[in-house]
């Protein structure tokens, strides 16, 4: 037999490698959905409205005006 005539094959990822792969992209994924969603709860934290001189306005209501 000639070696110069033979083909190898190309490497191929076995099943256990492809299915890692899934999983690790799947929890990839996922990790940047929690990610997302806490920066999406944390934007609609309504935030304290400061007027010019830094005093937090609109929290108390003066009841006796």
């Amino acid at each position: 037999m000639d070696v110069s005539t033979v083909r190898t094959q190309p490497a191929q990822p076995s099943q256990q490698a492809k299915r890692a792969d899934e999983v690790h992209q799947v929890q990839k994924r996922e990790a940047q959905e929690k990610d997302n969603n806490a920066k999406i709860a944390q934007q609609a934290q309504a935030k304290p409205v400061v007027n010019t001189q830094g005093q937090t306005t609109g929290r108390i209501l003066n009841t006796t005006a």
